[in-house]
């Protein structure tokens, strides 16, 4: 996970050590040094205190909202009449995770909260869509699929989602087949294409920089999939198929498919 944090010096050393090794921290040093980061690379969330520098920057964090809506934003602030009422206008935003230093800040409990924002509302639509047949599955195949739409770049393929699962290649395919989603590939390239859907409604994000994110080592090999499994390409996608319409295309793809060709007995 890639956080970008604008904190005060206290609570940037707590989220760096609720973050710890396993995830990476780039603590830019003002308002106008975030939104650069931002612009420069995708991240998976942001971390701010709009009190920052001892002047509420409520605007900055709404325009950073209205410029990339796909971004998560978590409030990380101490509890006082300024940041109370500058949570309540950006809550107007649709920025609504709020964390209280000493109240809301004990390290698992943060953390819990900065992992599961990134998974995007439609990656845990789309699980919900394929709950029944997931349902089948033994538990560590169901929290490497979950691991799989949390982050869909670590997983190029059914080789690493077998191994996040502990059984070999083989194995996974039995189970996926028996549980009624036959192709591991399509389960896959759903998860990146999920996760792509929520990049490409930030206006200014090219194919190339979201296809990179989500685990396309060419631009080209992304729109390719979007036309075959959506049916319109990435440049067209936000706009010619609302989110819920999308998710039913994926789920429906994703238990329709054929049996992958290497994954028979």
């Amino acid at each position: 996970m890639d956080v970008v944090a604008l904190l005060p010096r206290q609570l940037l050393d707590h989220l760096s050590l609720v973050l710890g090794p396993a995830h990476s921290l780039a603590t830019p040093v003002d308002w106008d040094a975030l939104r650069a980061t931002v612009q420069s690379r995708i991240v998976d969330v942001v971390v701010a205190d709009p009190a920052f520098s001892g002047r509420v920057h409520t605007q900055d964090l709404a325009d950073l909202r209205e410029l990339y809506p796909s971004l998560p934003i978590v409030l990380y602030t101490t509890l006082n009449a300024h940041a109370m009422q500058s949570v309540v206008q950006l809550a107007r935003y649709g920025i609504e995770h709020v964390v209280l230093a000493h109240f809301d800040d004990e390290p698992r409990r943060f953390l819990e909260l900065l992992e599961g924002v990134p998974g995007h509302a439609l990656g845990d639509q789309m699980l919900r869509a394929l709950q029944e047949p997931i349902a089948r599955l033994p538990v560590t195949i169901t929290r490497a699929i979950e691991q799989l739409f949390r982050a869909p770049g670590r997983f190029p393929g059914a080789r690493e989602l077998a191994q996040a699962s502990g059984i070999t290649p083989r194995g996974l395919y039995r189970h996926m087949a028996a549980a009624g989603m036959p192709s591991v590939k399509a389960l896959v390239v759903a998860a990146r294409l999920v996760r792509a859907y929520g990049y490409l409604r930030d206006p200014g994000r090219s194919v190339k920089e979201v296809a990179d994110r989500v685990g396309y080592s060419r631009p080209w090999l992304l729109t390719k999939q979007m036309r075959e499994y959506t049916g319109v390409v990435p440049s067209e996608v936000r706009t010619a198929l609302a989110p819920e319409a999308f998710v039913t295309l994926l789920t429906t793809r994703v238990c329709a498919e054929q049996q992958d060709e290497d994954g028979g007995p």
